[in-house]
Formats: structure tokens, sequence, C-alpha cells
């Protein structure tokens, strides 16, 4: 009778573990690719939050992103701004860091740049982490388009 049960209760656990792995192992690669045009007339670029941005640009280059902007304060003249971002990728999400930042042709300093990339981390990461559920496999930026791949479960 006890060979009994537990054959039973073998065939059963070999029977759930087969019927569980095809769902475990169930994944979907999907690659998405924004052009620089895309970006360049989404709705956050031609309509900036902050109304003291205008005339923002994003320039997709080999392996970074530049956006230009000007920023005009209230009783101040319009001051051009320049920022360069890096992405990496790193356990399934994209970081950003800023490798260089301008405003009226003046470099930021690397200290500037420290409080920046540290901001940019923290905000990058609660925006995206709702936003697209699975791991980013690989980033890419070229002269003319973002693109990345992830992988999620079904």
């Amino acid at each position: 009778m006890n060979v009994r049960k537990f054959s039973l209760v073998a065939v059963l656990m070999v029977v759930l573990a087969a019927m569980a792995f095809p769902t475990l192992a169930a994944e979907k690669t999907v690659t998405v690719t924004l052009t620089e045009s895309d970006i360049n007339s989404s709705y956050r670029v031609t309509n900036p939050r902050n109304r003291t941005i205008t005339g923002v640009n994003v320039d997709l280059q080999a392996g970074q992103v530049v956006i230009t902007a000007t920023f005009t304060a209230p009783k101040t003249s319009a001051i051009p701004v320049s920022v360069t971002l890096v992405p990496s990728v790193s356990s399934g999400r994209v970081y950003w860091t800023v490798s260089s930042a301008t405003a009226n042709g003046q470099a930021a300093s690397s200290d500037l740049l420290t409080q920046i990339n540290a901001s940019i981390t923290s905000s990058w990461r609660n925006y995206i982490k709702g936003k697209t559920p699975g791991k980013i496999t690989s980033f890419t930026v070229s002269d003319s388009s973002l693109t990345w791949t992830k992988v999620s479960s079904k």
C-alpha cells in the first residue's frame, strides 16, 4: 500500500512539474525602436512640463544622446543649455549618465555632474519601474534611433 501511495505522489509531482515548466519557461522577447524624429515630435519634447524650458531638441549620436534647449527665467535673458547622456544596461535596467552639461557655454563642474547623475539615477529608476515590465537585455543609440530589447514573461 505504501508503494502505491508513493508511486501516486511521485507521478502527481512529475505531472505538476511538467505543467509548470512551460509557464516558467515562457518568455517573450520584444525589440522597440524610437527614431530621432519620433522623439523630437513627441508631446513631452514639444511641450516641456517646465515653461522656462523652450526649443528642446534631442540629437541621437552613436552611443549617446545630446539634448539642447533654451532656459529663460523671469527677468533674465535666454540661456542655451546642453546635456550629453550615455546609456548603460545593468541588471536588466537602463541607466543614464550625464557625461557633460553646459549652460550659456560654461561647462558644469564635476561636483555638479555627480549631483545631476545621482538625481537622474533615482528619478529614472522610479519612472521606469512600473512602465516596462521585464528585463532590458540591450540598449543601443545610433545616429538616427534608440533601440532596446527586453525579455519578459508572457
